[in-house]
């Protein structure tokens, strides 16, 4: 086991991947601090956060405080004598006084190529814009949102139909290589930390419902791109007979069309410069269903079209 005292702060799925390949290379993880649990699904039942149910399962301290200006969160780190902390996906800041109280600091796994995307969405945003390459990047945190210096990144390129879920899975392989890699340089005082350059910052904001609601008057590649932005959930969508249709996953074909017109018995939606072909598509209250079994049960007429 590594000696290293570590405390890992996070909470979503994709957190708890991280925390899951420290544990696997026996790192000595002293405690886990997580999102109190939260009602959700049909039920809202409460449930634990992903990287509670991780440390739960390999028996590690796990505390949810809902801030950390009081003293006793304080007393309470300062008695696990940290070493670092490391935050991926916590979704509360920290404040400078707990920032400073690891002897080695606090570090940040962010899943983009920092300065771009800094922020809550950054892979959503990474598709919305039809960037080529993203990756992940782990810095040293400081006051101000992801802004602090780095100590390493690495790249990858998206592919043009690749969706959240399947970039998400390859930006967590990267990470967790690069996380482990860095850390052991990290311990030894040997890393070099690289300031951001301020002047290529941009920001992925929080994800609200109406973003995600389709406009076919758009570019097509810019409908494509929504649709796998938010593939397969919780899925992009649009309005028809009032009732909300997801398209969770599309192609494309680039040419003129009848903008914002279902054009043919494919369903097929006309956009600027082209028409979405969409392949997987979910009404409401119905499952996920491949576009030949969504239209058996579809009525709609050819020429309509589609308000925003």
């Amino acid at each position: 086991m590594v000696s290293k005292r570590i405390i890992f702060m996070g909470t979503p799925e994709i957190a708890s991947v991280y925390l899951k390949s420290l544990i696997d290379i026996n790192y000595n993880i002293v405690a886990v601090y997580s999102q109190p649990a939260r009602k959700k699904g049909r039920g809202m039942h409460m449930q634990e956060s992903p990287v509670q149910k991780i440390a739960k399962k390999n028996s590690i301290k796990t505390l949810t405080p809902t801030e950390f200006f009081s003293e006793i969160i304080k007393k309470e780190i300062e008695e696990l004598y940290p070493d670092l902390i490391i935050v991926m996906g916590y979704g509360l800041k920290l404040p400078q006084h707990i920032l400073q109280l690891p002897t080695l600091g606090c570090i940040n796994i962010h899943v983009s190529l920092l300065p771009r995307w800094r922020g809550a969405a950054p892979i959503e945003h990474a598709l919305l814009n039809g960037d080529k390459e993203t990756g992940v990047t782990i810095f040293k945190l400081v006051q101000e949102m992801d802004a602090g210096p780095i100590l390493a990144k690495d790249v990858i390129s998206i592919d043009q139909h690749m969706n959240k879920e399947e970039l998400t899975e390859k930006l967590n392989k990267l990470g967790t290589e690069l996380l482990t890699s860095v850390l052991p340089i990290f311990f030894k005082k040997s890393a070099f930390l690289v300031p951001q350059d301020d002047s290529k910052v941009t920001y992925a904001h929080k994800i609200s419902s109406s973003m995600r609601q389709l406009d076919f008057n758009n570019e097509v590649e810019t409908v494509h791109n929504k649709i796998r932005a938010f593939a397969p959930q919780p899925s992009a969508w649009f309005l028809f007979n009032n009732e909300r249709i997801k398209i969770i996953k599309s192609s494309f074909v680039e040419g003129k069309f009848d903008i914002s017109i279902i054009i043919n018995t494919e369903f097929h939606i006309g956009c600027k410069n082209g028409k979405i072909c969409p392949q997987i598509l979910q009404r409401e209250g119905k499952k996920p269903m491949q576009i030949e079994d969504f239209l058996r049960g579809f009525e709609f007429i050819v020429g309509t079209k589609i308000h925003a």
